[in-house]
């Protein structure tokens, strides 16, 4: 009798833990290296979704809280679970048309897990895990058809806090447009708040628990703003924050508004041993859908002139374009850039007279406009010609079909959401139109290059032509030697770099701190589909012949990027491989003379080339022969100083 009510107990002990609402999952990379955990229990009486992230068993984001508030009702807190879908593996290979690696692999597994909250409304969190870090995002379904709105996200991101951080602060500057062009605060403490109260952009560098690690953001689809951190989270953990509300482009509110269903932007984190895990990553553009466009061959990434950098009113004179279009030609570029101002253009030619000039020399016209953001209703046509679709399309169509390759669309200074609706928009009837684009004053990149890959590049950088200012020229090495591990991780970077003259700003020269040697080496350094050369034609065409050589051959798509060594604000070496030729770029953020010693990729070891370092000054090169190489290379640098090479 005993061992009948022994048996029966342990059934029924049995039965009730097969019934038992798991509380907590697992999902790991195919290496078996990340770790995303995901656990629904209670604390103090309150049921939170949090996930927690692990690189080998090392902490790399601690428990940290998810959900979101849609229509006042809370999706995440006191939750119930209802489902997990089985895992599914991810493999698609797929070819852009710029950036650091052109043939590219999203691999990773994803599973959805399903919630319900209080009131009975399921949820998902789709989660995907990779072999260097991982990436989730709320999905949201019903079948009724009206709006609904998102009042708060609750996601956090609990960084260890034990380690420094590289983050630029949110751009709130003095006109409260943000367009991402602050300096980043380097090496602070992990979880430091932003002095100016507006919180942090996105991506945020850390160094934590021995690991690397990056957390950003990607996918916007329309159907919500892009967003920021700040430290509002338990404990000062880092949280997603909605536009400021006083971006005065537009009035709107700050809050996302969408039709169901619904899917937030990802969440993404990369994590790994080595800086280099994190430059090379290509996470972002894995994260969003597949390209629309169905003939891609007449996309062409390349380089280009600009005359406005130097001389902005060089733009409305037509012989001084024909100029940088003979520019092009010498130096084999694909492009010229004409900025503002060229409707006015005279002097014996208009804009359509310099595409005629241009066209049977193989050089493509780029043409400037104002995003028309916030001019919808502007009664003057011109202003609110790329915010107006009819307008706007029809311009498309009528530069198209005199022979303009691109437009610079410029001034979009906001993350509400009605202004990043403009951005699918415009890719799109640009495609349609043939026309590349380059996305300038505009939001951080988050992927729109796999989607409408006729996206070459996107500014949201403190670039070059900010150098007009002597404090800026100060800063430039430091802030050149940094954000090869910040911003331009994410996407193409439309810094304009390679100046050697001081640029003049309303009278006032500004001398430049950088060696000419490290202004060359940015065309390596600097990775940017439309890569636009800012100086005056005279500074290119008066170069020695092996520099000017390098800027003749250097590319604008990469087949293969790797970072050789570095520290962010420090210094950085950098190899980019086009077909079979290696270009290598490297530049020094201190202020000192200094000695930097990296290994070559393996696939230049044994061959001979010669580097083009710094001179005796910072506005002469040097050269030095290397024959045989062992791959391992010691170089001297000047202050601020910077070498380049071609290894074929």
């Amino acid at each position: 009798m005993n061992k009948f009510w022994n048996v029966a107990l342990l059934l029924c002990a049995v039965l009730v833990t097969a019934c038992t609402t798991p509380e907590s999952w697992e999902l790991k990379s195919k290496d078996n290296n990340v770790r995303f955990v995901l656990e629904n229990k209670i604390t103090d009486g309150v049921t939170d979704l949090t996930y927690s992230v692990y690189y080998k068993d090392t902490i790399a984001i601690e428990r940290s809280l998810l959900g979101l508030i849609m229509d006042s009702l809370e999706y995440g807190k006191n939750a119930k679970f209802v489902s997990a879908a089985p895992v599914k593996d991810i493999v698609e290979a797929y070819q852009l048309k710029s950036g650091k690696q052109i043939k590219t692999i999203d691999d990773c597994r994803e599973q959805v897990f399903t919630f319900s909250s209080s009131e009975g409304n399921n949820f998902d969190l789709i989660v995907r895990v990779y072999n260097n870090g991982i990436a989730f995002r709320y999905g949201l379904s019903g079948l009724d058809k009206e709006l609904h709105t998102i009042q708060a996200e609750h996601t956090e991101f609990a960084v260890p806090v034990n380690g420094k951080a590289w983050i630029h602060p949110y751009d709130w500057n003095e006109r409260k447009k943000p367009s991402y062009e602050q300096y980043c605060s380097n090496a602070i403490e992990i979880r430091s708040e932003c002095e100016h109260g507006r919180g942090w952009a996105f991506p945020m560098l850390f160094q934590t628990n021995g690991l690397w690690m990056m957390i950003t953001e990607a996918h916007l689809d329309g159907t919500y703003p892009a967003t920021h951190i700040d430290n509002s989270g338990i404990n000062g953990a880092y949280k997603i924050r909605f536009p400021e509300l006083d971006e005065p482009i537009v009035p709107d509110a700050v809050e996302p508004v969408s039709k169901l269903s619904w899917y937030t932007p990802w969440r993404a984190v990369i994590v790994g041993n080595d800086l280099n895990t994190i430059f090379q990553n290509q996470m972002v553009s894995h994260l969003n859908p597949p390209s629309v466009i169905e003939d891609e061959s007449w996309i062409k990434a390349g380089r280009s002139c600009w005359s406005w950098w130097y001389k902005g009113a060089t733009v409305l004179d037509y012989k001084e374009q024909l100029k940088y279009v003979d520019l092009s030609v010498e130096m084999g570029w694909e492009y010229i850039l004409i900025d503002a101002g060229w409707q006015r253009m005279a002097n014996g030619g208009t804009m359509e007279d310099v595409v005629k000039y241009a066209q049977p020399k193989g050089v493509g016209v780029w043409l400037w406009y104002h995003s028309g953001a916030g001019r919808e209703n502007d009664t003057v046509a011109a202003r609110r010609i790329m915010s107006d679709p009819e307008l706007r399309r029809a311009e498309m169509k009528r530069i198209s079909e005199i022979g303009v390759k691109g437009i610079k669309v410029d001034f979009f200074d906001s993350d509400k959401q009605r202004i990043i609706q403009l951005y699918p928009a415009i890719l799109k009837d640009a495609a349609d139109n043939h026309l590349l684009v380059d996305l300038h004053g505009a939001t951080l990149p988050r992927g729109f290059e796999r989607t409408y890959p006729n996206m070459m590049t996107t500014e949201a950088i403190r670039g070059a032509e900010t150098l007009g200012r002597q404090q800026r020229c100060d800063k430039a090495a430091e802030h050149n030697a940094t954000v090869p591990f910040t911003r331009n991780v994410v996407g193409s970077m439309d810094y304009t770099p390679v100046t050697f003259s001081n640029k003049i700003r309303q009278g006032v020269e500004a001398i430049r701190q950088t060696t000419v040697a490290h202004q060359l080496a940015l065309a390596v350094v600097f990775e940017s589909g439309f890569q636009c050369f800012a100086d005056r034609a005279e500074a290119y065409l008066s170069l020695p012949e092996q520099p000017k050589q390098f800027l003749k051959e250097v590319s604008a798509a990469w087949d293969e990027s790797c970072l050789l060594a570095g520290y962010p604000s420090d210094y950085a070496v950098i190899a980019r491989r086009s077909g079979d030729v290696w270009f290598i770029g490297g530049i020094s953020g201190k202020a000192e003379k200094r000695e930097i010693e990296f290994t070559l990729p393996a696939a230049c070891k044994g061959k001979s080339f010669t580097m083009i370092t710094d001179g005796k000054d910072k506005d002469c090169f040097d050269y030095m022969p290397i024959k045989d190489t062992d791959g391992k290379i010691k170089i001297k640098l000047l202050p601020n100083g910077g070498f380049a090479g071609i290894i074929r």
